[in-house]
Protein backbone atom coordinates (compact mmCIF):
# COMPACT_ATOMS: atom_id res chain seq x y z
CA UNK A 1 0.00 0.00 0.00
CA UNK A 2 1.51 3.39 -0.97
CA UNK A 3 2.24 6.00 1.65
CA UNK A 4 -0.31 8.85 1.85
CA UNK A 5 2.28 11.60 1.64
CA UNK A 6 5.97 12.28 1.38
CA UNK A 7 6.27 13.35 5.04
CA UNK A 8 3.35 11.47 6.59
CA UNK A 9 5.43 9.50 9.10
CA UNK A 10 8.23 12.01 9.45
CA UNK A 11 8.56 13.87 12.79
CA UNK A 12 7.70 17.60 12.59
CA UNK A 13 11.30 18.62 13.29
CA UNK A 14 12.50 16.82 10.15
CA UNK A 15 9.85 18.10 7.76
CA UNK A 16 10.66 20.78 5.24
CA UNK A 17 10.09 24.23 6.67
CA UNK A 18 7.75 26.65 4.96
CA UNK A 19 9.01 30.01 3.91
CA UNK A 20 7.70 32.61 6.41
CA UNK A 21 5.22 35.18 5.20
CA UNK A 22 6.65 38.63 4.50
CA UNK A 23 6.67 40.91 7.51
CA UNK A 24 3.82 43.38 7.80
CA UNK A 25 4.70 47.05 8.05
CA UNK A 26 4.70 48.29 11.64
CA UNK A 27 1.42 49.92 12.62
CA UNK A 28 1.49 53.65 13.29
CA UNK A 29 -1.01 53.38 16.14
CA UNK A 30 -2.71 50.79 18.31
CA UNK A 31 -6.31 49.71 17.93
CA UNK A 32 -8.69 49.77 20.92
CA UNK A 33 -12.07 48.59 22.13
CA UNK A 34 -14.05 49.55 25.23
CA UNK A 35 -15.20 46.83 27.61
CA UNK A 36 -17.76 47.32 30.36
CA UNK A 37 -17.64 44.67 33.06
CA UNK A 38 -18.64 44.29 36.71
CA UNK A 39 -15.81 45.71 38.86
CA UNK A 40 -15.38 42.46 40.79
CA UNK A 41 -14.76 40.60 37.51
CA UNK A 42 -11.72 42.61 36.32
CA UNK A 43 -9.28 40.11 37.89
CA UNK A 44 -10.85 37.20 36.04
CA UNK A 45 -10.92 39.29 32.85
CA UNK A 46 -7.17 39.91 33.20
CA UNK A 47 -6.52 36.22 33.86
CA UNK A 48 -8.47 35.11 30.78
CA UNK A 49 -6.99 37.79 28.50
CA UNK A 50 -3.44 36.83 29.50
CA UNK A 51 -4.20 33.25 28.43
CA UNK A 52 -4.35 34.47 24.82
CA UNK A 53 -0.57 35.01 24.55
CA UNK A 54 -0.15 38.74 24.23
CA UNK A 55 -3.02 39.31 21.79
CA UNK A 56 -4.06 42.38 23.78
CA UNK A 57 -3.75 44.14 27.10
CA UNK A 58 -6.05 46.51 28.93
CA UNK A 59 -6.07 49.52 31.15
CA UNK A 60 -8.82 50.64 33.53
CA UNK A 61 -10.38 53.96 32.53
CA UNK A 62 -12.98 54.13 35.34
CA UNK A 63 -12.56 52.11 38.54
CA UNK A 64 -16.10 52.31 39.91
CA UNK A 65 -17.84 51.30 36.69
CA UNK A 66 -15.04 49.01 35.44
CA UNK A 67 -14.71 50.67 32.06
CA UNK A 68 -11.70 49.09 30.36
CA UNK A 69 -9.75 50.02 27.27
CA UNK A 70 -8.49 46.89 25.49
CA UNK A 71 -5.46 47.72 23.35
CA UNK A 72 -4.03 45.57 20.54
CA UNK A 73 -2.16 45.76 17.24
CA UNK A 74 -4.37 46.50 14.23
CA UNK A 75 -2.74 43.45 12.60
CA UNK A 76 -4.21 41.26 15.37
CA UNK A 77 -7.72 42.71 15.43
CA UNK A 78 -9.37 39.46 14.37
CA UNK A 79 -7.54 37.50 17.09
CA UNK A 80 -8.39 40.12 19.73
CA UNK A 81 -12.10 40.09 18.86
CA UNK A 82 -12.16 36.28 18.80
CA UNK A 83 -10.49 36.17 22.21
CA UNK A 84 -13.13 38.53 23.62
CA UNK A 85 -15.91 36.42 22.10
CA UNK A 86 -14.51 33.29 23.70
CA UNK A 87 -14.03 35.07 27.04
CA UNK A 88 -17.68 36.17 26.93
CA UNK A 89 -18.63 32.51 27.39
CA UNK A 90 -17.15 32.66 30.90
CA UNK A 91 -17.77 36.29 31.89
CA UNK A 92 -20.53 38.80 31.32
CA UNK A 93 -19.28 42.01 29.70
CA UNK A 94 -20.08 44.24 26.77
CA UNK A 95 -17.73 45.37 24.03
CA UNK A 96 -18.04 48.77 22.36
CA UNK A 97 -16.07 50.44 19.61
CA UNK A 98 -13.38 52.88 20.67
CA UNK A 99 -14.49 56.43 19.83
Amino acid sequence: MPRPGKHANCPPALRERRKPAPALPPPTRSASLLVRIAPEQTGMFRFLLEAYDHVAYFTVLENKTALLRVIFSPHRQREAREALQQMAQSLTFSVEEWP
